[in-house]
């Protein structure tokens, strides 16, 4: 039986016996996987949750950092805490001229800065990164196979919306800020790792013109080398915690803070400010650009489910666990229930009892499964996917399924929801304060 068949076969049956969702139980699943199982192409490509931690993690793995306590390679969780843990943000636009409302949140830490997130988190594990960049497209092209073949494993700067196998629309290039890791260059191909089960084969030309869509990125590429000591597992932890605590705390911006989820509480109902939900996004095309973001950011946008509160337990557990030390297992067991909250708030965001809010979420969870299970095979379904959700955008723009008093019903409720996870991340915090203490 394939390594890729025998995982499925392991998610199916977490399914069965939990009743959770494919993404969440593939994150369990990841969780116990061992170095063997996740050897490929001979050397090591993981599958993972998020795209700069998992990208670490793989391109440690390669350095042969291992984690001093079990001498295997870090788990995603405990690479995911030492780089920082969770974080805080809230956005969105609106657009007049075409009459388009966006909305993000965001749950890692230092969720808007990438390359900073990565060359912060390096020194924690005894390692210095090294980084090029390059607004030349030889000049790239150069520099990556030069980090390929030093290291193994280069971690590229991509735009997510023009790698041909995520299936994404035309239209979408531009904004989607991505890491992959890049493991050969040979015969006009490379074979990267995206997240997915198994590695995947991508034209050099596509890769190119990933990487230099987004300017700003400057076609970067970082590789890190064997570290010349063995960092201090608990030291380690400690710094992330402490990233943790300070970046939910002290940022340039608000919105950039834990504050973040008590401003988007207030503006989600009962506000009639130009920023309200009322305003930005009313019944229609536009509320349900809303409600669906919020269910796919907090489940599928590279969260693991639980915008990251769970994948924060895990790391919580593993440390009482390798540290021996019993100071962490209440942080555990605190994001763990944010993560079973955030959840449900997604849940309640596309109540199952409006059809078209429950095809919209069927259709989203069946792509994260689709993409991570099967890419680069399903890409024809992939884009079916996308085709499908923007029909039922477009119908839902002339039919909306609730009234005016009935979307601020669903919007009362979710603010609610909204309102009790800021309290209980607030406690978290206070909890995190502690130990860093």
């Amino acid at each position: 039986m394939s390594q890729q068949k025998h995982f499925k076969q392991r998610v199916r049956a977490c399914m069965a016996k939990t009743g959770e969702s494919y993404t969440t139980a593939r994150r369990h699943v990841l969780a116990t996987r061992t170095k063997g199982e996740d050897s490929m192409q001979d050397s090591p490509h993981f599958p993972g949750v998020h795209p700069e931690t998992t990208a670490l993690r793989t391109a440690l793995a390669h350095a042969g950092v291992t984690n001093p306590q079990t001498g295997e390679p870090f788990t995603e969780a405990m690479v995911f805490g030492i780089a920082g843990g969770v974080g805080a943000g809230v956005f969105h636009f609106y657009y007049a001229a075409e009459d388009f409302a966006s909305f993000y949140v965001a749950g890692r830490h230092s969720w808007h800065e990438g390359d900073v997130y990565l060359k912060n988190a390096c020194p924690r594990f005894g390692v210095t990164p090294t980084v090029h960049e390059s607004g030349a497209k030889k000049k790239a092209a150069t520099l990556l196979a030069d980090a390929v073949d030093a290291t193994g494993c280069a971690i590229a700067w991509v735009d997510m919306g023009l790698l041909p196998y995520r299936g994404a629309p035309a239209g979408m290039e531009g904004g989607g800020y991505h890491v992959v890791t890049v493991y050969s260059m040979t015969d006009g191909e490379a074979l990267i790792g995206d997240l997915t089960d198994q590695p995947i084969t991508i034209t050099l030309n596509d890769l190119a013109e990933a990487r230099a869509r987004i300017k700003k990125q400057k076609n970067r590429v970082m590789t890190v080398a064997a570290p010349q000591q063995e960092a201090d597992l608990r030291d380690a932890v400690q710094a992330g915690i402490t990233a943790c605590h300070d970046g939910l705390l002290n940022q340039r911006m608000k919105n950039f803070t834990l504050e973040a989820f008590k401003t988007w509480a207030d503006r989600i109902h009962g506000s009639k400010g130009k920023d309200s939900w009322e305003q930005v996004f009313p019944p229609g095309h536009r509320l349900l650009q809303g409600l669906r973001s919020v269910y796919d950011f907090v489940e599928h946008y590279h969260t693991g489910s639980g915008l990251m509160r769970p994948l924060y337990a895990e790391f919580f557990r593993e440390a009482a666990a390798a540290l021996k030390d019993d100071a962490y297992v209440p942080l555990a067991e605190m994001y763990a229930e944010l993560g079973r909250l955030w959840s449900d708030l997604a849940d309640a965001a596309l109540p199952n009892d409006v059809a078209p809010f429950r095809e919209a979420k069927e259709l989203l969870a069946r792509r994260e499964e689709l993409f991570l299970g099967r890419a680069p095979a399903v890409t024809e379904e992939l884009e079916g996917i996308w085709t499908q959700l923007t029909a039922l955008e477009q119908s839902i723009s002339k039919d909306f399924p609730l009234s005016d008093a009935e979307s601020a019903s669903l919007r009362a409720g979710l603010k609610e929801r909204i309102l009790e996870i800021y309290a209980k991340e607030r406690a978290a915090l206070e909890a995190l304060g502690a130990l860093v203490a």
